[in-house]
């Protein structure tokens, strides 16, 4: 999969189960559109489209904020392995 892509990847699956407009600076969390119970969703989102493993340490809400930050996480996660 193409950087380019990952962002388009994520926000059109957060977007799929809002269904509200954002763009990827939102502060998803901040401004109501993810709850805990999607949060838990997300992240198993995460872990099979993106092949990574997401563990207590990435549980930083920093990690999760916004779309971009989800990707920039993403991309942290995948250099590691």
């Amino acid at each position: 999969m193409q950087d380019k892509n990952l962002e388009q990847i994520i926000h059109m699956y957060i977007q799929d189960h809002v269904g509200i407009e954002f763009n990827d600076d939102t502060e998803i969390f901040e401004e109501g559109l993810v709850n805990s119970l999607f949060a838990i969703q997300l992240m198993t989102f995460l872990e099979k489209e993106f092949a990574i493993k997401v563990t207590m340490d990435d549980l930083d809400m920093d990690n999760y904020k916004s779309v971009n930050s989800i990707g920039n996480f993403i991309r942290n996660k995948q250099m590691v392995r």
